[in-house]
């Protein structure tokens, strides 16, 4: 429709026409109970729609859709003289609302969609910096465990026999054997007799044993756990002597079978084997069907030390005699699985126990060490590849990396001034005015006396005992993650798998850090050149482990939780929304629940 003069004056009609209909309904409904009255500041929104009537016959089979031809809002303050004096901050909010039509008297429309209750806020949003808190991880600040683990009635595998001799394995690697060869030799010194006072060695490493007459009760005791422990080591090391050897003499028995076959090549292979051990039975002095059934053991040794070489022997404890015994799992793919974890089990042997290998000179194997330093400064793999030390993971991607292992925490002088920004006050001090340590969790006694102590929160971490080194290694993904941590031995639902340690600052940027504060300071513990093992533990968006702060003599700890975890199963935990807000890289966890996947895939 052009501007012509007669279109002009068919729109000036209509205004007047609208305008006269507005204010008859706005007189008669002033001062009438029908208007609300608790309207701050009442406005009236005004809608235009422009449609073709049509027949009732054309708009029951066809109805047309209304379109819309404007919007507008008149201020009723004047008008009505109801509502508040104008707020231009509240009038300005209102506009930005969006307008919703509603007209009642218009026919419905098949078409049109229902409008439901929700509103806009009103409240101004606050925008927060997300690159603020990028690359922090904070702790898991709820309680733990979460509920009570269910019970199911479903079938559950257990652990094979070969997953027991290899946990078995682990478990005693970084367990309290000592395979010092000393041992042996104290082992020959100690000669008890009942009817007098016995010395037993001479040093340090005497041993002396007394009647009960001459020695208090507690005195005794504490002499008979010392001669205990160490007669109970000298055990096991004879008894990994023991196997090395056995393994070493059936190895020594095919190969004089195998060189009197060379040597006679046309008697049979059956007669030099019988020749060989009817030999044998006439040096141990034992019977044919004796030396049988041993060597059916023995050979089962032989075959686990090709496998998984010869600490897998050392360190198998009494498993192996069961698994030798029955060979229920002596098959190919329990070889090959053995012969996966060969590396892996020297890496651990040789950085745990520095001495073991001298057993092996007994048989006249080598005893030089392959893998020395810390058990974390070399990376495994899952498929038996060599090890790699933990610096050369980290040359391709071209940055200079040096890394210090650390059993506990180091406070930054510079940033500190030699104040411990962990301290937590206790808030019960008045009730306990001995200056004891109240545990917050358990309410129970803190003391790194055993006598003294009744907290079991954390026992392998905190306490009397001296810490072991916990069963997990720093592994290779294959996932393009780089390096990550794999559990060797299972960990119960909420067993402390360990502490996270670095160094104590603050003001710390853009590079992963661990945030967590007090109730009197804020701080972060930075993993970049000093640590431990939990700096190389992913991110999982369904993580198997938590970090959790645990106050130990007043003293604040970020503890690595475990929600339980399997053996062989990688360590992961959620870095949490923090830590990804504006990161640009994706999560690379492969969970179907993943939050943080950046790309298609």
């Amino acid at each position: 429709m052009g501007d012509t003069p007669e279109s002009i004056k068919q729109f000036d009609e209509l205004s007047r026409v609208i305008a006269r209909t507005i204010e008859e309904h706005l007189a008669r409904s002033k001062g009438t109970t029908g208007l609300p009255r608790d309207l701050r500041n009442p406005v009236l929104r005004v809608d235009a729609f422009l449609e073709d009537q049509g027949s009732d016959q054309e708009q029951e089979h066809t109805p047309s859709r209304p379109l819309r031809l404007a919007s507008s809002k008149v201020n009723l303050i004047e008008i009505l003289g109801t509502g508040r004096p104008h707020d231009p901050i509240q009038q300005e909010k209102h506009d930005k609302l969006p307008a919703v039509s509603s007209d009642e008297s218009e026919p419905r429309s098949p078409r049109r969609r229902g409008t439901g209750k929700l509103r806009v806020s009103n409240r101004p949003l606050i925008e927060e910096d997300v690159s603020e808190h990028q690359r922090q991880i904070a702790t898991d600040t709820r309680s733990f465990p979460k509920r009570r683990k269910i019970t199911t009635e479903k079938f559950v595998f257990r652990p094979s026999t070969l997953d027991k001799l290899i946990i078995g394995i682990w478990e005693q690697i970084h367990g309290t054997l000592d395979l010092n060869p000393q041992i042996i030799s104290e082992q020959y010194q100690i000669t008890l007799s009942a009817s007098s006072n016995v010395a037993v060695g001479d040093g340090s490493t005497a041993v002396e044993v007394r009647g009960a007459d001459t020695l208090s009760q507690n005195d005794a005791f504490h002499q008979m756990n010392t001669l205990c422990r160490k007669v109970t080591q000298a055990s096991k090391v004879f008894r990994s002597i023991e196997i090395v050897v056995q393994a070493k003499w059936v190895e020594l028995f095919e190969e004089k079978v195998q060189a009197s076959v060379i040597a006679m090549p046309k008697v049979s292979k059956t007669k030099h084997h019988k020749k060989a051990f009817v030999e044998a039975c006439q040096d141990f002095g034992w019977s044919e069907k004796e030396l049988r059934n041993k060597m059916a053991i023995w050979r089962g040794y032989k075959e686990v030390k090709d496998a998984a070489g010869w600490s897998a022997l050392v360190f198998a404890g009494m498993g192996i005699y069961r698994f030798c015994k029955y060979r229920v799992e002596f098959t190919n793919e329990a070889m090959k699985r053995l012969q996966t974890l060969r590396t892996r089990l020297e890496v651990a042997a040789d950085t745990l126990h520095p001495n073991w290998r001298q057993l092996l000179s007994i048989v006249g194997e080598s005893s030089q060490l392959k893998y020395p330093g810390h058990q974390h400064d070399w990376v495994v793999s899952e498929d038996g590849a060599p090890p790699v030390p933990l610096r050369s993971t980290y040359i391709s991607q071209g940055t200079y990396f040096e890394f210090e292992q650390l059993e506990e925490s180091i406070i930054d002088e510079r940033a500190w001034r030699g104040e411990d920004p962990r301290w937590v006050p206790q808030n019960n001090a008045m009730t306990h005015a001995d200056n004891a340590y109240v545990c917050a969790v358990c309410g129970q006694i803190q003391s790194d006396d055993a006598e003294l102590n009744s907290c079991n929160c954390f026992p392998n971490l905190f306490g009397h005992v001296k810490r072991r080194p916990p069963p997990v290694q720093i592994y290779r993904t294959t996932n393009g993650q780089n390096n990550g941590v794999v559990a060797l031995a299972p960990f119960e639902r909420g067993a402390g798998i360990g502490e996270y340690v670095g160094l104590i600052t603050k003001g710390v940027r853009h590079v992963d850090v661990m945030d967590s504060s007090t109730a009197t300071a804020n701080y972060q513990i930075w993993q970049g050149r000093q640590g431990n093992f939990t700096r190389f533990i992913n991110h999982s968006c369904k993580g198997n482990a938590q970090f959790t702060q645990f106050t130990w003599l007043d003293t604040q700890h970020v503890v690595l939780v475990s929600k339980g975890i399997g053996a062989g199963v990688e360590i992961s935990v959620d870095y949490g929304d923090r830590y990804w807000a504006g990161l640009e890289k994706s999560c690379l966890c492969g969970e179907s629940c993943c939050r943080y996947r950046r790309d298609n895939r």
